[in-house]
């Protein structure tokens, strides 16, 4: 079972990434510069 992160924001678009760390360190950056995104996580 694998874990997806789903990271969507005006500045990115829609992004999918399995590491969980890469998905912290892009929210921290959206956070940091004051974007929007919205966060989503699932396993499949």
């Amino acid at each position: 079972m694998k874990t997806y992160y789903q990271i969507s924001s005006d500045v990115t678009g829609k992004v999918l990434l399995r590491r969980r760390k890469i998905a912290k360190a892009l929210r921290w950056w959206l956070n940091e510069h004051g974007y929007t995104y919205k966060y989503l996580f699932y396993s499949a």
